[in-house]
């Protein structure tokens, strides 16, 4: 699928109009209601002949929020610098030309705008410019990069914005995610593992795969540790049933996640993450299996061990131990 039909896909049959915060023909109105949800920023209407009409959508997702902003006049927009969050702009129509730090860029359908942590920021909207954009706090990305890395940030991480498609394909299955978080396809107990999965996927893929400030610095060795790994498999064994993810993982036991995908690949030719999915396979297994008490409900005791895609943890479990869960249940004697 060409890139610039992902976001348009992965959101396809949102009700972003639950989130209305305005829909409005008053610059104006349109100026203060989006500065109450991002920052003050200086609206400025660039035809004075043209008829003003702007709406936007605010959806928010635990430390997330998805919006979709929408001008139908060509405007200026000029929030000075995003101190405290970055924004992930996926223009849908029209486009923008916007400076960044120091980047002069033009984007529309297809392209992925990062901006935030501190740059300097403002645009330029032609008619009919509509977008989506993912905001996330800016504690989160440096809480992330320091667990990833190893090193914590020595100035605000700004990422650039080269030639985007790549990212743009890297982000999709985190913003699947959030596309059924926000269309309620979850109940709560998933909700609990999701919202760290939901962030933990955004924010390696984020920092992994797109060009920022923080890459070139040094990262601590990655050689494998047999503690290290020990002490990993100790600190995942005692929580399989609590929401993980490789970020919580690093700050847990104090070691940088490329640290930690090295010493497991090396160990058990597989990533951490993976690690824990097969042991909580091998939970779910048990629990089904368990011949005190009354049968187990498949679907919750998925869910209980973090399994939130139930259709992905029946694939899973058949390719584990060759057969469905249910297959398993009906065995309990």
């Amino acid at each position: 699928m060409p890139s610039f039909a992902l976001p348009q896909f992965l959101f396809a049959g949102l009700d972003f109009r639950h989130g209305r915060l305005f829909d409005t023909r008053d610059a104006g109105e349109a100026q203060t209601r989006l500065g109450q949800v991002f920052s003050p920023h200086a609206l400025r209407v660039l035809d004075d002949g043209a008829r003003f009409h702007a709406w936007a959508d605010h959806l928010p997702f635990g430390s997330l929020s998805l919006n979709r902003l929408a001008w139908q006049a060509p405007v200026a927009v000029d929030p000075g610098a995003l101190l405290d969050y970055y924004l992930l702009c996926f223009p849908l129509a029209g486009h923008i030309e916007y400076r960044h730090g120091r980047e002069l860029r033009r984007a529309g359908p297809g392209d992925l705008a990062v901006v935030g942590g501190g740059e300097r920021f403002h645009f330029t909207a032609a008619v009919g410019y509509e977008q989506l954009v993912l905001r996330i706090e800016r504690q989160a990305v440096e809480t992330a990069w320091t667990a990833l890395a190893g090193t914590v940030p020595r100035a605000p991480i700004c990422f650039y914005n080269p030639d985007s498609e790549w990212t743009v394909s890297a982000l999709a299955p985190a913003l699947g995610l959030l596309t059924g978080a926000l269309r309620g396809e979850f109940d709560g107990t998933a909700l609990r593992h999701l919202d760290v999965r939901l962030q933990d996927l955004l924010l390696t893929t984020l920092l992994l795969q797109h060009p920022h400030s923080a890459r070139p610095t040094a990262i601590q060795s990655v050689r494998s540790n047999p503690a290290c790994l020990r002490k990993a498999k100790a600190f995942l064994l005692e929580r399989l049933e609590e929401p993980m993810s490789l970020i919580r993982l690093s700050e847990g036991i104090g070691v940088p996640g490329r640290t930690l995908q090295a010493a497991f690949q090396a160990s058990d030719g597989l990533g951490p993450m993976q690690w824990l999915r097969a042991r909580r396979l091998e939970g779910v297994r048990a629990a089904l299996l368990e011949k005190n008490g009354a049968p187990p409900r498949v679907a919750a005791t998925a869910l209980r061990f973090g399994f939130t895609h139930l259709g992905e943890f029946t694939q899973h479990y058949r390719r584990a131990f060759g057969e469905t869960p249910s297959q398993t249940l009906g065995r309990r004697t």
